[in-house]
């Protein structure tokens, strides 16, 4: 089914949108936002970090989707996206879809105003962006990125999160710059991404303090995500060792490998998230 169609079943309040500027108040900072393919885009958790190859990353996801864009910098300024260009808007649905700028005829752009206040970054941004082979396009208008913490960790609606997740892949050391929990249907979804790649786990809302294999077949899910493939884990552990259910959090630890051609080995993972 082409990706206009799953679009449908977003489960995220459509909106009339005019201008996503008359959208921000005092509840909605700070904030990524746009028009996506005519229907409303709105992060829910947002941050804007520095990448070891001196680019910057700013990513804002909410439930089921995560919008990237990679920059050569964070001064004032215009940021052209499209094949060839040293920027690139990357949007990705459900973990599976990902949309490139730099795939087919992707182009765009992302307009950086301020840093007002100190340590956030406000700016606007419009792209078409493709799946591999063109197989399906997708456009982002009136997009507004607005006061999004510019540092570590993550940020929601105005308020910070104490989640925490880490792990080594492959005997190199995973540090997350943006770490989403949602917890829906009865299972608890965790996704942590950097700039490229991204550990996901999922387990039921219901699960208590134990020991639980990691399978492909579930219901205690693991995966990473290595640039656009995602690769499920097909063996593993996942530890829970607290769990609060007046606060919905828990703590836990995580193994799994995944299975070939890649065989990522994820080891040492740990972490303390809240729903």
């Amino acid at each position: 089914m082409r990706f206009f169609y799953k679009l449908l079943f977003i489960a995220i309040a459509i909106v009339s949108f005019s201008s996503c500027e008359d959208n921000l108040d005092d509840d909605n900072i700070p904030a990524i936002q746009a028009v996506r393919n005519g229907e409303f885009f709105k992060s829910t958790q947002m941050s804007a970090v520095n990448n070891t190859d001196g680019t910057v990353s700013i990513i804002g996801v909410n439930r089921l989707e995560r919008l990237e864009f990679i920059l050569e910098g964070a001064n004032a300024g215009t940021y052209p996206l499209g094949s060839g260009a040293p920027n690139e808007a990357v949007y990705t649905f459900n973990d599976t879809d990902v949309f490139s700028s730099n795939e087919g005829a992707g182009n765009g752009q992302v307009v950086l105003s301020s840093n007002t206040p100190p340590g956030t970054l406000t700016g606007t941004f419009s792209f078409v962006s493709y799946l591999p082979n063109n197989a399906d396009s997708l456009y982002m208008r009136q997009g507004v990125i607005f006061q999004v913490p510019f540092g570590d960790g993550i940020a929601g609606g105005g308020s910070g999160s104490t989640d925490e997740l880490s792990a080594t892949v492959d005997g190199t050391n995973f540090t997350p710059a943006i770490i989403t929990t949602v917890g829906s249907g009865g299972t608890v979804l965790i996704n942590a991404s950097t700039s490229t790649n991204a550990i996901i786990l999922s387990f039921p809302e219901s699960t208590t303090v134990g020991t639980y294999s990691i399978t492909a077949g579930g219901p205690y899910l693991a995966s990473y995500r290595d640039g656009t493939a995602v690769d499920p884990g097909v063996s593993g552990t996942l530890i829970i060792t607290a769990v609060d259910a007046a606060t919905n959090t828990f703590t836990g630890t995580f193994e799994f490998m995944t299975g070939p051609p890649n065989n990522f080995n994820v080891t040492g993972g740990s972490f303390t998230i809240s729903y």
